[in-house]
């Protein structure tokens, strides 16, 4: 009597999971980290704007600041978020908001658009920054 077995035998499998193992390593280290952490910092960095704006508004504040480092790592108020790897941010000093809302640098209201370059792996974003109603929103090219 012959009886066939179906399946694989464990040199096979085995086989199988080493290629695969292999495959895997080569496949994590083409990955671009840097850029997703860019978005990140994109997303961070118009919501702390934000944040600051709607606080001075709640508040009726003087001057809610607003400071990103060359890093990303972000300040508002008093509460500050940690920088990212391989991410870096043009740097524009403190932002505050009076308590309409409306953005200073250095203690004097904005009249021009501000621009805030980040960059991380091969990815560039512009977030911009409107004078006058302190208005945050992010462009494919720069914001002038």
């Amino acid at each position: 009597m012959n009886k066939r077995f179906k399946g694989f035998t464990l040199v096979e499998l085995v086989l199988v999971m080493v290629i695969m193992g292999i495959l895997s390593a080569f496949a994590a280290s083409r990955l671009n980290f840097a850029s997703h952490d860019a978005g990140g910092c994109v997303e961070t960095v118009k919501a702390s704007i934000r944040l600051a704006q709607k606080l001075a508004i709640a508040q009726r504040a003087l001057a809610i600041p607003v400071s990103v480092s060359n890093a990303c790592a972000v300040t508002v108020g008093t509460s500050s978020y940690p920088a990212l790897k391989g991410v870096s941010v043009t740097s524009f000093g403190t932002i505050t908001f009076n308590g309409q809302g409306q953005p200073a640098l250095s203690g004097v209201l904005m009249t021009a658009i501000r621009t805030f370059i980040i960059t991380g792996g091969d990815v560039t974003h512009y977030v911009c920054l409107e004078p006058e109603t302190g208005y945050v929103h992010e462009e494919s090219a720069s914001c002038d």
